[in-house]
């Protein structure tokens, strides 16, 4: 089966990975910008994303072998569940208690670790930046604020996405397309990030303005869009 010329299961994978290796430049400039509007607590999210970089890694690795239809399914069905939770949850954690949860012992490290390889894996196999899952995740099981939640996601992406593009970047195909390394377009890749990365200042800007409530049910809606999608129903 071919599209425009290129084997379909090629061209997905080629999609993929250089949809990762879009999201490394991207999230680092966006946590940049984050972090000069409001000094916000680091320390958590590159604890997650150093174990989410190993869990990317595995994950990104089992993408390029197997069909994941079912898997996508399920994944489809978990986020709805989340989207749900989101939009209807009200937040009960006083500030104080969630930079508590910024405090990291022996405990909360072995947590943050499986969280972060678990998030990592899911991240590197449906080739996604980790935001979509690790979001919903600080809000609903911790209780952040929305922006917060935010905040920490762009650290964890910008490391993660690292693990989930190595894969993709040395793998070896028969290819003769200059601008391909393993399944990444170079030349994709440098057009997008030169409109995501200034993009982000604005998006990190935004962020601030707009009510967090408000901005949850928004992510909450566009969750369950993207688990539609995602099942092919839409």
């Amino acid at each position: 089966m071919t599209e425009n010329g290129i084997d379909f299961a090629l061209a997905l994978k080629i999609s993929l990975g250089t949809s990762l290796a879009i999201m490394v430049p991207t999230a680092i400039f966006s946590s940049y910008n984050h972090y000069r509007t409001s000094k916000f607590n680091i320390r958590l999210g590159i604890v997650l994303g150093c174990f989410g970089l190993i869990g990317g890694i595995f994950g990104a690795s089992l993408a390029i072998s197997i069909d994941f239809k079912i898997l996508r399914m399920i994944l489809g069905i978990v986020f709805i569940i989340l989207a749900l939770n989101m939009f209807f949850k009200v937040d009960k954690k006083s500030h104080e208690e969630i930079n508590e949860n910024l405090k990291l012992d022996l405990r909360k490290l072995f947590y943050m670790s499986i969280l972060g390889l678990g998030v990592g894996f899911l991240s590197g196999l449906f080739s996604l930046g980790g935001g979509i899952f690790i979001i919903p995740i600080l809000t609903i099981v911790l209780g952040f604020s929305m922006i917060e939640a935010i905040r920490t996601s762009t650290i964890f992406i910008s490391i993660t996405a690292i693990g989930g593009s190595i894969p993709y970047f040395l793998a070896n195909i028969d290819n003769n397309n200059i601008f391909l390394i393993g399944y990444v377009n170079i030349l994709y890749l440098l057009i997008i990030i030169s409109f995501s990365i200034p993009i982000t200042y604005f998006g990190a800007k935004l962020a601030y303005k707009i009510n967090g409530k408000l901005l949850k049910r928004i992510l909450a809606l566009l969750l369950v869009f993207f688990s539609l999608k995602l099942m092919g129903l839409i």
